[in-house]
């Protein structure tokens, strides 16, 4: 009994995708059935809302490609079904201690349902086929107008050690073939862009939708520090300096300076260590200590924080025994 059950769900699921590529604005163009499924697609200028500062949005689309649209077609409305990202470890480790405040989520009204009821639902963690337990589905929202929206959540999610999150828009079609959920041109981040839910979970590319959805989560907390590399100095040995100027201390710095070339390749040194913190608008003095050779040279310094991103800077120059000159 179980079995059959099985074998009749899994033929529901492949025959309930389709692909629809629409053309314009006003209606469905050309349509591909192959493979039979139940998401879509469409292409449409897409109007899309900057952040705030202070914000920073975790997504796989590309805001200026949406231009496919997902409903589903051969259904009893009003139908409920979902669109989904998956945000792992990957993404969500370097916002340990940050706040989702925010979910952004791509709608058309322009492509057989004017207007959209949906749900925002948050999952834990799951595995490499379905997400885990409802965290929270108490922010709904109305769409009405076409584009990216961003989705205040009535109730914020700290993010202090969540290992893995599910972001689903949960959508309300209530009109015969209708599309309404916003993708990109793709190609769909394996495991993480592109899950659809219609009484089973699944990746849509395994149909030949192999796009993300126009969905992003907004997280919010004290701010990244930023790295610059100062001005690269002689002449003897190399000496530069590393700033800080983001908005909250730099962490964990780890810097390198290496130096390479002269006369036959004979250049070959390297100095590295590590800063503990630098403060907003501080600075640091590296160096590499005096070293020999003759000729042209080539001198790069590292930097990157555990809050920072990586920075780096190359220069030439030439050596002269254990002066160095012309750096540029």
């Amino acid at each position: 009994m179980k079995n059959t059950q099985k074998r009749k769900y899994q033929a529901a699921v492949i025959l309930a995708f389709v692909l629809l590529v629409v053309g314009s604005l006003s209606g469905i163009t050309t349509a591909d059935r192959t493979p039979s499924t139940k998401f879509s697609i469409t292409t449409t200028p897409t109007p899309f809302s900057p952040l705030n500062r202070g914000e920073e949005e975790i997504k796989y689309y590309n805001p200026d490609s949406l231009s496919n649209v997902i409903g589903v077609e051969d259904i009893e409305p009003p139908f409920k079904w979902q669109s989904a990202i998956r945000l792992t470890q990957d993404e969500l480790a370097a916002y340990d201690g940050w706040t989702l405040t925010k979910v952004n989520a791509g709608y058309s009204a322009d492509n057989g349902q004017l207007e959209c009821d949906a749900t925002i639902i948050i999952y834990g963690k799951g595995n490499d086929t379905h997400p885990g337990a409802i965290i929270q589905n108490d922010t709904t929202y109305h769409f009405t107008a076409s584009g990216v929206t961003t989705i205040p959540l009535l109730t914020p999610l700290t993010l202090d050690g969540i290992e893995e999150l599910w972001i689903s828009v949960e959508w309300v079609q209530t009109e015969i073939n209708a599309f309404l959920a916003l993708m990109d041109e793709g190609p769909a981040v394996d495991g993480k862009g592109d899950w659809g839910f219609d009484g089973a979970w699944s990746e849509l590319q395994i149909y030949g939708l192999d796009y993300n959805w126009a969905i992003g989560a907004i997280v919010e907390g004290e701010g990244n520090a930023v790295l610059t590399i100062g001005t690269i100095q002689g002449p003897i040995g190399i000496e530069s300096e590393i700033i800080n100027s983001g908005q909250v201390p730099a962490k964990t710095i780890d810097w390198t300076i290496h130096v390479t070339g002269g006369i036959f390749k004979k250049v070959d040194k390297t100095a590295n260590d590590i800063i503990t913190e630098l403060a907003v608008d501080a600075s640091e003095t590296i160096n590499l200590g005096m070293f020999f050779g003759l000729g042209k040279i080539q001198i790069t310094i590292t930097a990157v924080a555990e809050n920072a991103e990586e920075v780096t800077v190359t220069k030439t120059a030439t050596i002269l025994g254990p002066i160095i000159i012309g750096i540029k």
